[in-house]
């Protein structure tokens, strides 16, 4: 007898349907389908313009999708069904579960690095504050920057302030993990820090959606990646595929532009 599935097992951790966005007359993403299973990392890449940013900024509903459905493990993110304000309500409680890391670091100035990991498990979550602050020493040393939780963020190089962005976005105990072009920002020798830090999280079994330009990255910790042009997925396949034996002539053209 074979034993009854659990049903979190066939749920993704993220799906998008049919998901349209305009800004006025000007459509920048046109019907995309998506499935996360959990524990995946899936890596967008793409040309400036194709949409990559705008879906992912969907996902959590920093831009308001024209049509279509986002789920978050199985609850719709997209939920305005219940009026505005329960709807913002729902929106700041799914926001919790999914942390987000941006180009720029966003980190509050005045606090010290920290302050910044603590702030919202303390102040949105309503956490005990000593059990944040052994929570927040374990992802500072998690991301290779205990010995900096006192300083403030403009004492940090950028890499550095990019990975404390990362430990206080995980200190939401997020469900999934946005990344949109997180290294794009950074000179060339603070790259390689905050991909070691990202390539641990997916080998701890975080989900993942990224977008990004770093092909080695793409290749070496994505278990799928999609290629996206003109708010379309072109190709959605295993990087071995993507990278070795593209199927589409738009994704043929895109990699042979950008690994010359």
């Amino acid at each position: 007898m074979q034993p009854e599935k659990n049903p979190n097992d066939i749920v993704p951790m993220i799906r998008i349907e049919a998901l349209h966005k305009s800004f006025g007359d000007l459509p920048v993403l046109k019907g995309v389908d998506i499935e996360v299973p959990r524990q995946q990392v899936l890596v967008i890449i793409g040309p400036s313009g194709s949409g990559k940013s705008t879906l992912l900024r969907c996902v959590n509903h920093l831009e308001s999708p024209t049509s279509g459905k986002i789920y978050l493990d199985g609850e719709l993110v997209n939920d305005t069904a219940s009026g505005h304000k329960a709807f913002e309500k729902h929106l700041n409680r799914v926001r919790c579960k999914l942390g987000m890391v941006f180009q720029q670091f966003n980190l509050f100035p005045h606090m010290t690095v920290i302050e910044n990991v603590m702030e919202a498990p303390v102040y949105v979550l309503k956490q005990e504050k000593e059990r944040v602050r052994s929570r927040a020493e374990g992802l500072l040393e998690k991301v290779g920057l205990l010995d900096k939780a006192g300083a403030y963020p403009s004492m940090l190089s950028g890499g550095q302030q990019q990975r404390v962005a990362i430990a206080r976005a995980l200190a939401m105990e997020p469900k999934a993990m946005l990344f949109d072009e997180v290294t794009s920002a950074l000179d060339p020798e603070l790259v390689g820090d905050v991909l070691r830090v990202m390539a641990d999280l997916a080998r701890d079994g975080m989900t993942m959606l990224v977008v990004t330009h770093e092909m080695g990255f793409a290749e070496q910790v994505g278990d799928r990646v999609i290629f996206m042009a003109d708010g379309v997925i072109v190709e959605d396949a295993p990087p071995k595929e993507i990278f070795s034996n593209p199927k589409e002539a738009r994704t043929r053209q895109f990699l042979s532009d950008i690994l010359k």
